[in-house]
């Protein structure tokens, strides 16, 4: 069944269908046809969770409470989440063009994401003392900024937002959740859920709210002083935006934001693992992942049978109707973003490149063959396209390959593909990025322990685990002076 999901806000646990339209047409990515357009909170709903928000802040109605109570209730959360966990995911397919079999493995996230932030909070995440020589402690406590804008985009949006939520909820702050407009479904169906658990817990329900609407709708949401914390998942010039206004108002932002991920294919690797990979890295969320393939950084010689083991491994692909568990690979989210990208690619053999079309596509729809361009001029390729589009930068030895695999500007993700493992890891440190993975292009972390940095054009702050929940919170130190301060003589006195 292809439907979609009513549009609706929730403010201050009132749930109102959104009325106000968008000048943007939502679509069935699978056929390209319209669905309805994109819709808003009202300006006047916006008011009423902004002040909801702030009101519970001072408060404390939320923030006060018991790391153990908070815990409890985000695992609330996560139960009536997990119970729709199908339904999530087949709403992120249909509205991303992902294919079901994917959105299905990342949906293990939206549940798992409060779980893992409750288990946080119980292993004492907020909190740390230090005793001073008098014996008397000096207790570190990690307390909540204040209301706390999550907002997410189209690719992935529902597993985004309920690791953002997830976080900024265990830290003590009111969440105030804006869903994407392309791809508004699984974010709905999420907080909706995480909400109800939230309330069945005993929460208060202005703790979790959500918004929709397009950039005006977050612009207005990160300018507001009742906002005192911001994640931000988007596009670099959007994520430029937000950190200028955040710099302005001093509230602290995290920003992850857009890839020119570098494959380097080092020349002892093995072609048909080298191909393999670059596959991968091409067709994942369709390409509509900022940690995807953005430059295939090759060996001169291996050039040809990189390209040729690349197409064998999607000369099969299953391309298709994303809700059909069977599909490998499906159209891109929206028919303006597939134009995006095809400028970016006529721009490019407009300047003498080669479109490489890795497999076949159905002709209705907003799909996009997977494509490796040749011969691009590497001055002109150091933006991000957002798409299954990489670029292909042969070289001759291994100071060009860092040094291509460096000079976009961005640093979010790398990848390193080489026989000898120790080489490898080698030329994987010298690459300028957060995270870099060799012989390997999984969509997780190479460790959930681990933080998602992000250098360069990529974004500010890092996320993880604790590096998240952290993020929304403010250290406050506290301890009794006492005769250890008293005794202790100022620096360079004597």
């Amino acid at each position: 069944m292809r439907s979609t999901v009513p549009i609706a806000d929730l403010v201050d646990g009132d749930r109102h269908p959104c009325a106000l339209e968008l000048d943007v047409m939502l679509e069935d990515p699978a056929t390209g046809e319209p669905v309805r357009r994109a819709t808003a909170s009202s300006p006047e709903r916006v008011e009423r969770a902004l002040a909801a928000a702030a009101a519970l802040h001072g408060g404390e109605g939320w923030g006060g409470l018991a790391d153990e109570e908070r815990a409890d209730a985000l695992e609330a959360a996560a139960a009536a989440v997990e119970a729709r966990v199908p339904e999530i995911v087949r709403a992120e397919a249909y509205a991303t063009g992902v294919p079901l079999a994917q959105t299905s493995g990342l949906g293990v996230i939206v549940g798992g994401a409060f779980r893992l932030a409750a288990a946080r909070l119980r292993a004492g995440l907020l909190h740390a003392r230090s005793v001073r020589p008098d014996g008397r402690v000096v207790e570190v406590r990690r307390a909540p900024l204040g209301p706390a804008l999550c907002v997410v985009p189209y690719n992935a949006p529902a597993p985004m937002a309920a690791h953002k939520a997830a976080s900024a909820l265990a830290a003590g702050c009111p969440v105030v959740v804006k869903a994407p407009e392309l791809a508004p479904y699984g974010t709905q169906l999420l907080v909706e859920a995480a909400a109800e658990g939230l309330a069945a817990a005993g929460a208060p329900p202005a703790v979790l709210q959500l918004l929709h609407g397009d950039g005006a709708t977050g612009a207005r949401l990160v300018a507001d002083d009742r906002i005192r914390v911001v994640s931000f998942t988007g596009g670099t010039a959007a994520g430029r935006e937000v950190a200028a206004v955040c710099g302005r108002a001093l509230k602290p932002v995290q920003l992850e934001l857009g890839g020119n991920n570098p494959l380097v294919v080092l020349p002892d690797a093995d072609v048909e693992v080298a191909g393999r990979v670059a596959a991968e890295l091409l067709t994942t969320l369709n390409g509509q992942w900022c940690r995807a393939l953005g430059r295939l950084v090759v060996p001169a010689p291996l050039l040809g049978d990189v390209l040729d083991a690349a197409r064998a491994v999607l000369r099969d692909l299953r391309v298709g109707d994303p809700l059909d568990p069977a599909t490998e690979y499906g159209p891109l989210a929206h028919s303006r973003h597939r134009a995006r990208a095809l400028a970016a690619v006529d721009a490019l053999t407009g300047a003498g490149a080669k479109a490489h079309a890795l497999a076949g596509v159905p002709e209705r729809g907003n799909y996009l063959a997977p494509l490796l361009v040749t011969g691009a001029p590497e001055a002109a390729t150091r933006e991000e396209v957002f798409g299954p589009v990489a670029t292909v930068h042969p070289y001759a030895d291994e100071g060009e390959a860092v040094a291509l695999a460096n000079s976009t500007g961005y640093g979010l993700e790398g990848y390193v593909v080489g026989a000898d493992e120790t080489a490898a890891l080698g030329v994987a440190r010298r690459v300028r990025a957060g995270e870099v993975k060799v012989n390997g292009s999984s969509l997780l972390s190479l460790h959930p322990d681990t933080p998602r940095p992000a250098w360069g054009s990529s974004g500010l702050v890092d996320e993880g685990t604790d590096e998240t929940v952290l993020h929304f919170t403010g250290a406050r130190v506290t301890g009794v002076e006492g005769s250890f301060a008293l005794h202790t003589r100022p620096w360079g006195t004597s």
